[in-house]
Parts: structure tokens; sequence; C-alpha cells
């Protein structure tokens, strides 16, 4: 065994092209390791072969990382486990993010994990890859540790939050090969670099991880900090990205302004999710000159008692405000609604469909998707779920079509219905951004078509488009394939 290597495994997180993006989880953490002088190789499917995990798992490294969401991302998860296991029974499989975080003893049960780093998981790994240096078979003194021995599955105690002032840059070290790749890769969205200028979200909201993950917890980087990372990236090529901030810069203000002109000066092309009461005029046009494509804005619902109850921390008059602002704007802009909550009426579903017209009429071109509410692990709402009859699975391997098309909660009379308006709202108003390619012209055209005359009409009989959906998200990488060989 080779017990200075680790390898970082990141699977595919979803069936379609645009949804590539470098992998800070991994990365960051692989940084941190080769600051330590620990030997790191990367596998990312969307840009790999498969033949490269084999060739990593046959040199037999200290242990091998997986990081994955409560997404699409497990059942791929699973089997590049399962993969491992077959070339490299004996080699250590450590699984980490959201999903083993928020999951850490039923994910520790499976036979496909070994370790579970819950939470930040930096200096988690570090002590391990440490401990399994020495030989240790005790890791009681690891903080933020799933383990098991001694016949048991142990959680330890939660590791207190870096600082991440002193985080070494993602793309430092092999992160740099990476981010070369994907900068090789062409692409017509921005989301394909990535960069991270804070952790964790001041708000609350009850459907999101972060609650539980960042336990309300936001740390932003020093105005310095940013600048040094952005002008990297600069030096690297990097002339476009996405701010992974559940919440750009964590609303500060004054530090938006120091790093709008800075984002400005350097002609950075970039996106970035907002709260949709955080901008006056000046500030929108400010966003406009710094280089801003395109704004994420979480709306939710546009009934207040909805957003109390899923703890938005904003209300529909600051919903109408902010509509009002940034529809004046040239940014391009996406206001994300939620269907299908606990304890949702039939007249609060109509309003909010309503509220997607209403959001088009006042900011034209704007993309409005409407999601189904998926009960995540450990978020806030995730008890209300259970109360209102929700079933989660019993085994990590059943939360692997956990996604919005496929969960089924109970309450929902009509789940074909919710199912519908999703497919519906993505095919009508995300087609300019994410399907005007070779595809388009022999699917997504006409599907588009009928999805606007759909939507016009809420016409959702012999809804033919779900199966369509289906078998494209089944066979993904396939078409995928087939689309690169053509250009």
């Amino acid at each position: 065994m080779n017990k200075n290597l680790v390898v970082l495994a990141y699977a595919n997180a979803s069936p379609f092209p645009y949804h590539a993006w470098t992998p800070l989880a991994i990365l960051s953490l692989g940084a941190y390791l080769e600051k330590q002088g620990i030997e790191v190789e990367y596998f990312d499917e969307r840009i790999h072969k498969i033949e490269r995990f084999k060739e990593l798992v046959a040199r037999k490294p200290l242990l091998i990382g997986l990081s994955t969401m409560t997404c699409f991302q497990i059942k791929n998860t699973l089997r590049l486990s399962k993969l491992a296991r077959k070339i490299a029974p004996e080699i250590p499989l450590v699984w980490g993010g959201t999903h083993p975080s928020m999951m850490a003893e039923q994910t520790l049960e499976s036979e496909l994990v070994d370790f579970v780093v819950k939470g930040e998981g930096e200096q988690t790994l570090l002590e391990l890859v440490r401990a399994l240096q020495e030989g240790k078979k005790d890791f009681s003194s690891i903080d933020g540790l799933g383990w098991k021995g001694n016949g048991k599955n142990t959680l330890n105690k939660d590791r207190e939050f870096l600082d991440i002032e002193t985080l070494p840059f993602p793309y430092d070290g092999k992160g740099k090969d990476i981010l070369l790749e994907y900068l090789r890769r062409s692409s017509d969205t921005l989301e394909n670099i990535g960069y991270e200028s804070s952790r964790g979200c001041p708000h609350k909201c009850g459907f999101c991880y972060n609650v539980y993950f960042h336990k309300n917890v936001c740390r932003v980087k020093s105005v310095d900090k940013v600048r040094d990372e952005l002008m990297k990236l600069k030096a690297l090529g990097v002339n476009k990205l996405t701010f992974y901030d559940d919440t750009f810069l964590a609303g500060k203000k004054d530090m938006m302004l120091n790093i709008l002109d800075l984002l400005r000066e350097n002609n950075f092309k970039w996106i970035a999710n907002v709260r949709i009461n955080t901008f006056s005029p000046e500030l929108l046009k400010k966003f406009e000159d710094s280089g801003c494509v395109y704004l994420f804005f979480g709306v939710e619902s546009p009934d207040d008692d909805v957003l109390k109850y899923i703890r938005k921390g904003q209300n529909r008059r600051m919903i109408d405000e902010g509509i009002a602002t940034v529809s004046k704007g040239n940014i391009k802009t996406l206001y994300s609604l939620i269907i299908g909550l606990p304890n949702q009426t039939d007249e609060q579903l109509e309003r909010t469909l309503d509220f997607a017209d209403e959001i088009r009429r006042r900011h034209p071109g704007a993309e409005v998707p409407i999601q189904p509410y998926v009960p995540l692990p450990g978020t806030l709402l995730y008890e209300e779920a259970l109360k209102a009859g929700f079933k989660p699975p019993t085994s990590l391997e059943g939360w692997k079509n956990f996604t919005n098309d496929e969960i089924r909660n109970p309450w929902i009379k009509n789940p074909k219905l919710l199912n519908a308006i999703y497919i519906n709202t993505f095919l009508a108003f995300r087609y300019d951004r994410f399907l005007r390619n070779f595809w388009s012209r022999l699917v997504f055209g006409p599907l588009h078509s009928l999805s606007l005359w759909r939507w016009k009409n809420r016409n959702y009989k012999f809804f033919f488009e779900l199966y369509l959906y289906l078998t494209y998200k089944r066979l993904g990488r396939f078409f995928i394939f087939i689309e690169k060989m053509i250009k």
C-alpha cells in the first residue's frame, strides 16, 4: 500500500452536461493535504474516463475519499465504491459531503463505507491520514469522524470550524490540472469554474442543508484573501466564474463594493446567488458594471404564510420590491419557486403558478423554474416532512434516486402533476440558457414550443415529455458522448 497517496473522487452528480463544475468539495481537501506533504490524485467523473479511477485504485492508495450530496450522485458514488472494493478490497473508503454529514450513522452502516467525515473535512481527513499512516486502529481522538472498530460503529464529537483565512487556494497543486481541464472544455454557461469566498449562510431557510451543515455559522474570507485568490484565477486564465457561496459574500455590502471593483477592473464575467432584497438601483448598476451576467434568487413563494413557514427571512413586499429593481437592469435572472411543501393547499399551488406568470410579465425573459420540495435530512423542514408521513430510506442505497423528479411525498395528491410542472417550466423557461445546442434542433426546439403552450393553457394531459425526460436522464451519458463525437 502507498501510505503517502490519497485518492479523492467526485462521481457524476447529474446526467446533464451543463451540470459539470469544478469539484471544490474534493479540491479544497486535496489542497489542504498537499500543503502537508501528502500526494493527492483526483478522479472527477465528468472529465475523466473510468480507466483513470481503476488505475488510481490499482496503485493501492492509503484511502479513497468520496464526496456526495443527497441526489443522483449517491448512485454513482456507490458504483465507484463497488468498483474500488472489487479491485482492492483492503483500501478504506471514506465518505464525506453533505449527505454523509447529515446521515452519518446510516451511511456508516453500508458495507461500502469504512469512515465518514462529518462537516468540514480538511483537518478531519488529514488526521485520519496520519492515523492510518501510523497503523492506528483506534480513531476516537479524531473529531468529526465516524468509524468502524471493535465490532461497532462510532461517531466522534463534531469538529470546530476552521479559520478559512488559513485554508490554501484550492487550485494550487494538482487542483490546477483540474481547473485547466475545465477551461479547455467548451461551455455556453459559466458554472464550470467555481470560487468560494465564504462558507455558511446568515439565513435559516428550512429546506436548506446549511442550518445543519454549517450550524448557522457564516464565515467570510477577508477582502485581501478574496482579492489574492481572484488574481490567482486570473493568472491561470480564468475570465468567467461562479461564486459557490450560498449567499454571495454572505450578503455583506461593504465587502461587495470592494470585490465588485476588483471584478470590474479585471474584466471577469460571473454568476452569484443573492437575496432578492439586496439591491438598490445603485448596487444593481455596480453589479452590471463589474461583469455580473447571471443572478439566482430563491423567492420560493408569493405567500407570506408560506415564507414564514419555511423560515425564508423575507416577505412578499421584499420580493416585489426586489423584482421591481432587478427587472430594470440587464442581468439575466432566475427566480426559483417551490411547490409540494407539507400542508400546501391547492390554492397556494395555483397562486405559485400564477406568480410565475406575474414574475415573467414584470421581468420579461427571466427564468422561473418551479421545483417540487425535497425533504433533505438534517434540514429544519425535515421533521415537518416526517410528521406529514414522509418515509425516509432505511439505508444509504435507498437515497440513490432522491431527486426532484423521483421523490413521491405522501401528502401530494397528484405527484405526476408536480413532476409535469417541474419539467414543463424547465423546458419552457430555461431553454435559452441550457438547451440551445445540437440536440435542441432535433428535440428540444419542438418541446420548448409545446411547453410554452402547455404552460399557457395549464394543460398537462398526455404528458409524454416526462418519459422523454426520464429516458434522457438515464441515457444522458450516451447523448453527451454522441454530441462530443459530432462536434
